[in-house]
């Protein structure tokens, strides 16, 4: 059962509208050599274009449309790829694209005009247009303001479960909101939060006595020119010149069209669809401090309080109202991304250069937007100290102005070992993966260390921004590194190892003595277990079915509930060697790639006994409290997927917790969830966490109570099968 329900944490509760947090790269200073001329801005643009569409066909994107604003004209504007892959249309200016959380921003305008009305104030309380918006939380209830909600600080985290199933109305998604459990304190941290938004936009529709679609149509679209800018799926489709959204698996390397996702309800916190052509003019507005052709917007008051910063995310990192501000060689970056399934945008500000861009993509999650900022502002904007930075050679053929560093070190060996956070979190491992020593990040892939100097090194697929420079102790011994990033620098100490006084083969047999012993374990063939879940921070509850079957099969279904109806179905199956989900807000899914290869082990049916055949290597890493239990912290890796980090009671030798990896193909990367097992109780003579707590960044917590459980019961193997 505790696999299966691991298995179930897989299942993707996708989360779209994502915030885009990209990073930045930064241009060393070239080297001393004699002055050229500066390229031309022809040669910049041709070199910006060249790169961009690299890039995207690297990224297996179909589609691309940028526009460039310099000195509040339009340098750039061009489609590069196809808007409808099966019938080769190709993308043009005016192609129509999903913005996704780039129109956050244009719900921050709405407020701030509505408040020059005169008809809120940033600081009111919600409730006070929103009746029914109530927080669980007492004192953030009395407290929150609709800054905070425009902020991203009022304490809950993505609470999107809701509002993604397509079953509730907008005031029953900001009611289920205010009944999840904060996941902070009001304004303690920065917590991207959908519904927030969506309720700012109620907000505005209230005020201003009409929906807040038609207020930002006549206040801002229509004053723009925007007249191509919708605002549902259907009104999109109705152009003839329209992308359709795609995803790309990297690791089958099939691109696959997705239905467009229809966020009516959401409009406010996602719900855009532009074109580069008309999002050009909003990047022209923003760019001129809220004046456009000498017609102003919002007063200048209002716009000020837009780009400042309202709550730090980390180092330089802060959010204003609706939009990232960063800092990129000394220079304010204003910017904002958006993702929905099949559609990415990136819009992003460098206003002290009157330097914007706006980039739309028919992919979901591209990280294209964060490589052509660092291009755009690489080519088309200098650091501030000018004078250090020579300029480089014109060539349309290079994607920077500026020369990276030349390599003068080498990468050795005795880097590789584990390395831990301030107070020994976040630990971080340098191996050798593929023959190349690379930092490994639980939940993103490998990245190679590349030598910029001794002991200072970039890291393969990441901007120049980012930098990892290993320290060492009088001896010469590695000690540790700082790695810097847009976020700011962090500091690791290497690991220390000390003894923990039991091998693997020792552990394994108190675990499977703990359990229950190996006959008891191996007399069971099959699990059939009701639960109830408690989706903690999103406000809803559910219910579910999970079973077993040996020697490696799994397989379940879940009913999501609010208000009393069932709102989302989920059923997962895997028969042993393929396996997917259906889910009734979303495509079907087919594991792939090391996703797949996970749930070929997290569905081993007698796991506690196959340590040894399922894994190509058991470390016991360390000991490590968990709350009050003291723990042999053991890190197994598969021959193929993701390694797991368990920790077994040094006296009950029961799994207390799991930090596991959830992989996605179409990004490449993981998110990081870590499982916590308690309330164990003896079933059929073999011990059984009844309580299983999964955290992730995405949907907080997630509490799994058991109810019944059934062993060696008949379950046909359609449960396990398509």
């Amino acid at each position: 059962m505790k696999r299966a329900l691991l298995l179930f944490l897989s299942a993707a509760m996708v989360l779209p509208l994502a915030t885009s947090s990209p990073a930045f790269a930064q241009s060393a200073p070239a080297p001393a050599v004699a002055k050229a001329a500066a390229p031309s801005l022809e040669a910049q643009l041709a070199a910006i274009e060249k790169a961009i569409d690299a890039k995207r066909q690297e990224l297996g994107i179909p589609g691309v449309s940028l526009a460039i604003v310099k000195d509040d004209r339009i340098v750039y504007m061009k489609g590069l790829g196809l808007r409808n892959v099966e019938k080769n249309l190709p993308v043009t200016v005016d192609t129509l694209f999903a913005i996704g959380s780039s129109t956050k921003a244009f719900t921050a305008m709405s407020v701030v005009m509505s408040a020059d009305d005169g008809k809120l104030s940033l600081d009111d309380a919600p409730k006070k247009y929103l009746p029914f918006f109530k927080l669980q939380d007492p004192d953030a209830d009395a407290k929150i303001t609709i800054r905070d909600l425009l902020s991203h600080r009022s304490g809950l985290n993505r609470t999107d479960l809701a509002w993604i199933t397509g079953k509730l109305n907008r005031d029953e998604i900001i009611e289920v909101a205010a009944r999840a459990k904060p996941a902070a304190k009001l304004g303690e941290k920065f917590q991207y939060q959908n519904v927030m938004f969506l309720a700012a936009g109620e907000i505005v529709a209230r005020v201003q006595k009409a929906p807040w679609e038609s207020f930002v149509t006549s206040r801002i679209l229509k004053p723009l020119g925007m007249t191509r800018t919708v605002w549902t799926v259907r009104q999109m489709q109705a152009s003839k010149d329209h992308a359709l959204g795609y995803n790309y698996n990297f690791a089958t390397k099939e691109l696959k069209n997705l239905p467009t996702r229809d966020i009516e309800t959401m409009a406010a916190a996602g719900g855009i669809n532009s074109s580069a052509k008309e999002m050009a003019e909003w990047v022209r507005l923003m760019l001129g401090g809220g004046v456009r052709d000498g017609r102003r917007f919002v007063s200048e008051k209002g716009f000020e309080q837009l780009v400042a910063p309202q709550i730090t995310i980390g180092g330089t990192t802060a959010y204003g109202l609706g939009w990232f501000l960063r800092d990129w060689q000394g220079h304010k970056v204003v910017e904002h991304g958006g993702n929905i399934d099949g559609f990415n945008a990136q819009v992003a500000l460098l206003p002290d250069q009157k330097l914007g861009f706006v980039l739309l993509t028919n992919v979901t999650a591209s990280p294209l937007g964060n490589f052509a900022m660092d291009t755009i502002w690489s080519n088309l904007a200098g650091s501030k100290d000018v004078a250090a930075a020579p300029a480089a050679p014109a060539d349309a053929t290079t994607a920077a102005s500026t020369a990276p560093k030349a390599p003068t070190g080498t990468v050795t060996e005795d880097l590789i070992g584990q390395y831990a956070g301030p107070g020994g979190s976040g630990r971080i491992e340098v191996e050798k993966v593929d023959g190349k020593i690379s930092l490994v990040v639980p939940g993103q892939p490998p990245y190679a260390l590349q030598p910029l100097s001794k002991d200072v090194f970039s890291l393969a697929n990441l901007p120049p921004a980012f930098e990892i420079t290993f320290k060492r102790d009088p001896a010469g011994a590695v000690a540790g590194f700082s790695i810097k990033q847009p976020q700011g620098t962090f500091e690791f100490t290497r690991a220390v190892s000390e003894p923990v006084g039991i091998t693997i083969e020792d552990l394994m047999a108190r675990h499977v003595e703990a359990l229950g012993g190996e006959a008891a374990i191996r007399s069971r063939t099959s699990s059939e277990a009701t639960i109830d879940i408690d989706f903690e921070n999103q406000g809803l509850t559910g219910t579910g079915t999970v079973w077993t079957k040996a020697p490696n099969m799994a397989g379940s279904d879940f009913r999501l509930e609010a208000f009393g109806k069932t709102i989302a179905t989920i059923r997962n199956y895997f028969d042993g060697s393929a396996g997917g989900e259906q889910i009734s807000f979303a495509p079907e899914t087919t594991l792939s790639g090391k996703r797949l290869e996970d749930s070929k082990v997290e569905s081993a049916f007698y796991e506690p006994l196959e340590w040894k055949t399922l894994y190509s290597k058991i470390v016991v890493a360390r000991k490590q409290k968990v709350g009050d239990e003291e723990c042999y912290v053991v890190v197994k890796t598969p021959p193929s997927g993701n390694a797991v980090t368990d920790y077994y009671s040094t006296t009950s030798f029961m799994i207390v917790r799991r930090e596991s990896i959830t992989w996605d193909d179409t990004t490449n990367t993981g998110i990081p969830s870590t499982v916590t097992f308690s309330d164990y109780r003896k079933v059929d003579g073999l011990m059984a966490p009844y309580r299983v707590t999964i955290a992730n960044v995405g949907n907080g917590n997630i509490v799994i109570t058991t109810k019944t459980v059934k062993t060696n019961v008949a379950v046909p193997d359609s449960v396990f099968r398509k």
